[in-house]
């Protein structure tokens, strides 16, 4: 077998002496022709479909041909020059209802072509595009710089059989070498996110608002100031919404359907929200709200199964903070929030016009309201900027903290603080005050 091998790869380094030349990463698109004439392949043959627009929307890719047998592909310094790997992206497509898609690809290195390990600090992140791959494929993007010397990566598709329809789509190999470009991390695109201390907070465009309900033409969503500003809530704007009896009936049991649907988007469109134990499983949002009610609430988009959920409400004055514990649903995805005011997701229980306001919609690993007790609305003015925090007022010490309670760092103040931060919402604390400010 390894007489094999090396003769293949004397064959594609010998095919592939021009295209090798001024070449600084090497890329292959996993077409039939180019994958036996690049790739060693081990274990059980490959289906090709090199025309994959009718599956996803562009590009080729390569299948195992069967569940029970894995299937390996090797890539050799050969083919470029005899110039040792520093680094490789790969990118595979996947059914989007797996949420253990990453026990079905390895990848492994060599520096002596016999023997293989695993590949140090590898990132597999998953991305989504909602206009390609009808609304069920995901990309899986594999990569990593390499240690030195390495001669080989072995990309295999491993076997299950308890999932035999389950199979990746392999589409795109790209090697960084020696002499070459120098491997740099790229982002993928539409990357999914778990968007722990991420809020929507209608302070800047960081969402989409649809209402449910195209035949609601007295009902309204819209951001206003916040009515109210209390120690749950001192920011200053909100949504508001309001549901008026008055609309047609649909002449559905369910009278005039009626809600919200609320993108969390950190500035991508077709962004699909994660939920993990690690990093945030309980989603967050406030309520001004004076009458009782029974909350209807979905999520929308993605794999989450979260449906038809009731969540009984007792109206105050004051803002309230709702917290919902999603375990259930760790290792889904949703791309909308859906909240409607009413139990019957319509007006069947509405005899006038109710108002609702929402704001700081937020996925956390905090089961909790807040992570800091007595959160009062602060005297000194603390503001957001992208990538920074502003703060101004008097005080000795200024301390900011996540919205679960984690110290991000405690401050020497003398009347203003500039101090640089990721995008997150974050909590500004000085003596018994504390103002909630979000940083895009």
């Amino acid at each position: 077998m390894i007489m094999k091998k090396l003769f293949n790869l004397m064959i594609a380094g010998m095919a592939l002496t021009s295209f090798s030349v001024g070449a600084q990463t090497y890329v292959n698109d996993m077409l039939q022709a180019d994958v036996e004439r690049d790739c060693y392949i081990e274990g059980g043959s490959l289906l090709y479909n090199d025309n994959a627009d009718a599956f996803y929307g562009d590009g080729s890719y390569v299948q195992k041909s069967s569940a029970s047998i894995p299937s390996a592909l090797i890539f050799n310094r050969d083919i470029w020059g005899n110039k040792n790997l520093t680094g490789f992206i790969i990118n595979v497509l996947v059914p989007n209802d797996r949420p253990d898609f990453d026990e079905f690809i390895t990848v492994e290195y060599s520096t002596d072509e016999l023997n293989y390990h695993e590949i140090p600090d590898m990132k597999i992140e998953k991305s989504y595009d909602a206009v390609q791959g009808n609304s069920y494929w995901i990309d899986v993007w594999y990569q990593a710089a390499l240690p030195a010397g390495v001669k080989e990566i072995k990309v295999t598709m491993v076997a299950n059989e308890e999932v035999a329809n389950w199979i990746p789509c392999y589409r795109r190999t790209e090697i960084f070498y020696e002499g070459g470009d120098a491997y740099e991390y790229v982002q993928p695109p539409y990357l999914m996110i778990v968007p722990t201390e991420f809020a929507v907070d209608f302070e800047t465009e960081n969402y989409s608002i649809d209402m449910a309900g195209s035949q609601n033409a007295t009902s309204t969503i819209e951001v206003v100031d916040n009515p109210v500003k209390d120690e749950v809530n001192g920011s200053d704007k909100v949504l508001k919404i309001v549901q008026d009896p008055t609309d047609s009936n649909w002449g559905w049991e369910n009278a005039d359907w009626f809600g919200v649907a609320i993108g969390m988007l950190s500035g991508e469109d077709n962004q699909l929200t994660e939920i993990t134990e690690a990093d945030g499983r309980y989603l967050h949002f406030q309520i001004l709200r004076s009458e009782n009610s029974v909350f209807g609430m979905e999520t929308w988009g993605g794999t989450c199964a979260y449906k038809n959920q009731e969540i009984p409400f007792t109206g105050s004055e004051n803002w309230q903070e709702i917290v919902i514990d999603l375990q259930e649903y760790i290792g889904t995805t949703f791309q909308q929030f859906y909240f409607s005011p009413n139990e019957k997701y319509g007006t069947d229980n509405v005899t006038v016009a109710e108002t609702t306001y929402l704001d700081n919609i937020y996925i956390s690993d905090a089961s909790t309201p807040s992570g800091i007790a007595g959160n009062e609305v602060s005297a000194l003015r603390a503001w957001g900027g992208q990538g920074t925090l502003y703060v101004q007022g008097e005080a000795s010490e200024v301390f900011v903290y996540s919205v679960s309670g984690v110290e991000i760092g405690a401050y020497a103040f003398d009347g203003f603080l500039q101090v640089n931060l990721v995008s997150g919402i974050y909590l500004v604390k000085s003596g018994d005050s504390v103002s909630k400010v979000i940083v895009y």
